[in-house]
């Protein structure tokens, strides 16, 4: 039995110790509905919950083909926890297939639910869908909270709000000025180990998107730059307010338009969460030129890979899932890992170490908690449940210094790790440094709920407030 299967780890442990002190309790007539990377930080994350009084049986779960691990699958149906089938889909079409997958985890749950005492049910989303594609039948008869964990999601809501009150842990400040470091950091490890053992050195390399992960993959790659190659990583943003930081502006260049990148660069990697081709393409391009992508699903490239496919010499290793052609708008184009996020590349149990992970693995946990808080204030007539919902501040200060006290317990140097900036890590020791940080930012159309962070402070602090009594 793995350490996360027999304990939680340190940081989702230090908030099942807030649970027992705050006497919080999910309930036994609350279920989950996760779409999840079937990974081994997810057996930690459920065997907290279930810890936290909501039964294993309750929780309905969904992985992505691209990052499911089959011992990871099966170690959490043994848990009882129900895990449906990812389907296999053509190169290109994640995206339909995905849904198709979605829609038999809500109706499964549907026809599961239907025969139990259950009054409400969260839903631990990856990019939006399964918050988006809920049924009619379970939105009458249950009550409803979700919790977003990816920037794609809340782009989706942009277009097709959620039927219900969203908390958001994608557009927290810890997911976005500390997290993306860690992903980055693992796509340039598997860019160097799996990519034919080649580095970035010497490359022209080019970036879609300056968001948290293009800015961590812009950080790490630029270690690698000599003095003379100051400029050698190139980016492309459509955002012309976007802010650059300071630590960054000597090291990359900003190109301005999508084409340039992709005639200037020798590898590309997309960081933008969206589907930055789409009604672009084709583009002229440099001969060779390689994709990667470090974002969900395979938007990224979608379009190119619905291009090249209809094209002779179309080729997919069967063991990489590589794409090759020879037939580009400019010659010929290779697209690693099917479009798919590299992270994910070993197809293995872990992506990110799940001792490192654990940031995040802590923040969707601390997250839920708030969902479950805030359905208790919706049920009880004082709140909407509608919007999306910052996460709470504190909740999210508790959960990065707990990660900062383990990191430095386990010995691991997070500067140097991931290259963070250490004015960054400064700043986050400041008061309202996770409020300026986190979204959605108070405004006019917008107030936090002050009840419902109260709680949250509450909950995080229960064991201190225990002690101080004492």
């Amino acid at each position: 039995m793995s350490r996360s299967q027999s304990s939680p780890l340190e940081v989702t442990r230090s908030l099942l110790n807030c649970a027992r002190a705050a006497r919080f309790d999910f309930g036994e007539d609350t279920a989950l509905v996760a779409v999840q990377h079937m990974l081994q930080q997810t057996v930690d994350l459920f065997s907290t919950v279930a810890a936290m009084g909501l039964p294993l049986n309750n929780i309905f779960s969904l992985g992505k083909i691209y990052s499911n691990s089959g011992t990871v699958i099966r170690t959490l149906r043994d848990m009882g926890v129900t895990v449906v089938e990812t389907t296999a889909p053509a190169p290109g079409e994640f995206d339909s297939y995905f849904k198709q997958d979605v829609d038999t985890l809500w109706k499964l749950t549907a026809e599961t639910l239907n025969h139990r005492p259950i009054k409400r049910i969260l839903v631990l989303d990856d990019a939006g869908v399964g918050i988006t594609r809920v049924l009619p039948e379970i939105l009458q008869r249950y009550a409803l909270c979700g919790v977003e964990q990816t920037s794609a999601g809340i782009f989706l809501f942009e277009e097709q709000p959620p039927p219900f009150a969203v908390i958001s842990w994608a557009r927290t400040a810890v997911k976005l000025e500390i997290g993306g470091s860690i992903f980055s950091q693992c796509l340039i490890e598997k860019f160097s180990t799996e990519l034919a053992s080649r580095s970035l050195a010497g490359e022209q390399l080019g970036i879609i998107g300056l968001g948290s992960i293009g800015k961590g993959v812009a950080s790490l790659a630029s270690k690698e730059t000599r003095e003379d190659e100051r400029s050698r990583v190139l980016f492309y943003d459509p955002d012309p307010h976007l802010h650059v930081p300071f630590s960054l502006r000597e090291k990359i260049a900003r190109v301005d338009t999508l084409e340039e990148l992709m005639l200037r660069c020798d590898c590309v990697i997309g960081c933008s969460g969206r589907n930055p081709f789409k009604g672009k393409w084709p583009l002229h391009h440099r001969p060779g030129i390689r994709l990667v992508s470090a974002s969900g699903g395979d938007q990224e490239f979608g379009p190119i890979i619905k291009d090249l496919k209809n094209k002779p010499d179309f080729r997919v290793a069967p063991h990489t899932w590589d794409i090759t052609s020879v037939h580009g708008p400019s010659g010929p184009i290779s697209i690693a890992y099917l479009g798919y996020p590299y992270n994910f590349v070993s197809r293995c149990a872990e992506a990110v170490p799940t001792g490192i992970v654990q940031l995040e693995t802590g923040g969707l946990l601390a997250a839920l908690v708030q969902a479950r808080l805030h359905l208790d204030l919706w049920e009880g007539g004082h709140e909407r449940n509608s919007g999306i919902q910052r996460m709470s501040p504190e909740a999210q200060r508790y959960v990065y210094e707990t990660w900062l006290r383990t990191m430095k317990l386990r010995n691991i140097d997070i500067v140097e790790r991931f290259n963070y900036d250490r004015t960054t890590l400064c700043a986050a020791h400041r008061g309202g440094w996770f409020i300026e940080h986190t979204e959605p930012h108070p405004a006019e159309h917008y107030k936090p709920s002050r009840r419902l962070e109260e709680m949250m402070d509450q909950f995080v602090y229960a064991a201190d407030l225990i002690k101080v009594g004492a």
